[in-house]
């Protein structure tokens, strides 16, 4: 700050030059804070006034939420939430059809193919991704991959806190992953509401027999909630999700359950003769039980009855209705699973339509969000950063599509005819097939895969002969079983 000269006027500095010194416009310092220019204050006609000063500007400045007081010194982990950890696990445990959901999507997730190789998939493989794919092959050193991203994928969906113990030799390499009870990790904060880095302290901490037990730093234990948000600590999961459509599924399957096992209205109610006094009506029930309770053989048999004792079936015949299907399906929208299962058959097509939709939406972002934890371990731990693992995409094609395929090929004139029909285990085309349509017989010697390099069938450069139209052979072509003779017959042509 300048000092003023005895004798001298000292002159306020504009507030353009301000804005242009501390790079925030439309600010003026007074009194030693800042005010919104244009603003005269309590002297404007019902003006929007000065802002009251901030009590913590440097303090608070960049906090990611307004954090309750307090919050590492608490034991019990997610404690300010609504629901507790049990209650999502009774949850997903309680309500059958959820729980086949779940179990469902799991089965995808470990079914689904994988490899390990370098980022750039124009770099040639080495060794290190053979080792990779070892440890994959069992990452805590007891369970394999199918196990052990099972058990990963249970903590993913139900409680959406997903915990990797980074188990180390005494050599300080990385031994294995091993999978934590995410409800017994307490995460801690620093001032700014984020988690401490590595080296800044503990980032959380294990709460056993409601007490904390163990402190792990960001390098020790991997926490990757799938869904986070900016103003909580922890995820949010599917099953958290749809909370109110389960607690209304669990009680219509309690009320159906008691239908069959509890109440007071049998199943059939006889009307007797109005000359029948009490004692008649007992004796009657007594003799009709003692024939019928336990007596299959009987059950079988002719009843006869006195006149003017008639039936009624007091209990519906069916306990589902529509209602039934729309949580179902609320369910399975949650976890980007087809409903077809539970619901009325619908078409083919539809089913088809429904199935793929369901394999691209849910299914490829779980898988997304495993190679993206995978890739936090080869860098971190590994210090590979350039190999990634992927997943093998699926190659089943539905007959329509395979059909259009195979019409582009033709189109193309990639593949002979006789190519496409041994394809499908059909025998080559015959001479009045050949004739019909004008199409010259196939043989493999002729086959561009066969010829000398750079030569066609005739002779002419292989440059020459008709390709695929771009992306045919990477996106329709996706599902066609390649053959030995894959480069085609196109010289036929």
């Amino acid at each position: 700050m300048a000092t003023q000269v005895p004798g001298s006027r000292v002159t306020p500095i504009e507030p353009g030059m301000i804005a242009a010194i501390t790079g925030k416009p439309h600010l003026r310092l007074v009194a030693g804070k800042w005010t919104i220019t244009g603003i005269a204050g309590p002297r404007d006609f019902f003006g929007p006034l000065q802002p009251l000063p901030p009590l913590a500007q440097d303090q608070a400045q960049g906090r990611q939420f307004d954090y309750p007081v307090g919050w590492n010194v608490r034991l019990t982990p997610r404690q300010q939430e609504g629901l507790s950890w049990d209650t999502l696990r009774n949850m997903a445990d309680g309500y059958d059809v959820l729980r086949t959901i779940i179990e469902t999507r799991k089965d995808q997730v470990s079914g689904a193919s994988w490899s390990v190789g370098p980022r750039d998939q124009d770099q040639k493989r080495d060794k290190r991704s053979d080792m990779l794919e070892e440890f994959w092959s069992s990452p805590d050193r007891t369970h394999t991959w199918g196990d052990w991203i099972r058990m990963l994928m249970e903590q993913l969906f139900v409680l959406d806190a997903p915990a990797l113990y980074a188990r180390r030799t005494r050599g300080g390499e990385l031994f294995g992953l091993e999978i934590l009870d995410g409800a017994t990790i307490n995460r801690l904060i620093t001032e700014d509401g984020r988690t401490p880095a590595a080296d800044e302290g503990p980032a959380y901490q294990q709460i056993l027999k409601g007490l904390p037990a163990v402190d792990y730093t960001a390098d020790e234990l991997l926490y990757k909630p799938r869904n986070v948000r900016v103003d909580r600590v922890y995820g949010y999961s599917p099953v958290e999700q749809i909370v109110t459509t389960v607690n209304i599924a669990l009680n219509r399957q309690l009320y159906q359950l008691n239908y069959y096992t509890s109440g007071s209205t049998p199943d059939l109610i006889f009307q007797v003769p109005e000359t029948w006094n009490p004692d008649q009506i007992q004796s009657f029930k007594q003799w009709w039980d003692s024939v019928l309770i336990g007596n299959l053989e009987n059950r079988r048999g002719t009843m006869f009855v006195p006149k003017g004792v008639a039936p009624y079936d007091t209990k519906e015949r069916a306990l589902k209705d529509e209602y039934d299907e729309w949580l179902t399906r609320v369910c399975c929208f949650a976890f980007s699973i087809s409903p077809q299962p539970f619901v009325r058959s619908m078409n083919r097509a539809t089913a088809e339509t429904a199935r793929e939709m369901t394999a691209a939406e849910g299914l490829g972002p779980i898988l997304n969000w495993i190679v993206d934890l995978t890739n936090v371990v080869h860098a971190k731990y590994f210090g590979w950063p350039d190999l990634v693992l992927r997943f093998e995409e699926d190659d089943a094609v539905n007959p329509l599509q395979q059909a259009q395929i195979n019409q582009i090929y033709l189109d193309g004139k990639v593949y002979h005819p006789d190519e496409i029909r041994q394809q499908l285990g059909d025998d080559p085309m015959s001479k009045e097939m050949r004739l019909e349509l004008d199409e010259p017989p196939y043989s493999p010697a002729m086959n561009a895969s066969v010829l000398p390099p750079g030569q066609g069938a005739d002779g002419e450069s292989a440059s020459a002969l008709p390709k695929p139209a771009p992306g045919v052979a990477g996106k329709l072509g996706k599902g066609v079983r390649r053959s030995s003779r894959s480069t085609r017959a196109a010289a036929l042509y």
